[in-house]
């Protein structure tokens, strides 16, 4: 029973990082995107930068996570 709740609980945790690093990647990907369509500006630029950095944010999230999910599997097997 409380091996359940557990596996329960950490697949929720799992689940949230997972939302998290798709909005990260999902928002910094269509910001770069839209920008290759709108005139040169020094805002067109910032909001280049921002998308970018969203990226790596995400990228970086993702690699966290995943590492947490393998060393779950790894211990529950």
């Amino acid at each position: 029973m409380v091996q359940s709740i557990d596996k329960e609980r950490a697949m929720g945790i799992i689940k949230h990082e997972k939302s998290i690093v798709d909005f990260f990647t999902g928002a910094g990907t269509g910001l770069v995107v839209s920008c290759l369509f709108s005139p040169d500006s020094s805002v067109r630029t910032t909001v280049i930068i921002v998308g970018i950095i969203m990226i790596g944010i995400g990228w970086y999230k993702k690699s966290k996570s995943d590492k947490k999910v393998f060393q779950y599997i790894k211990e529950h097997d």
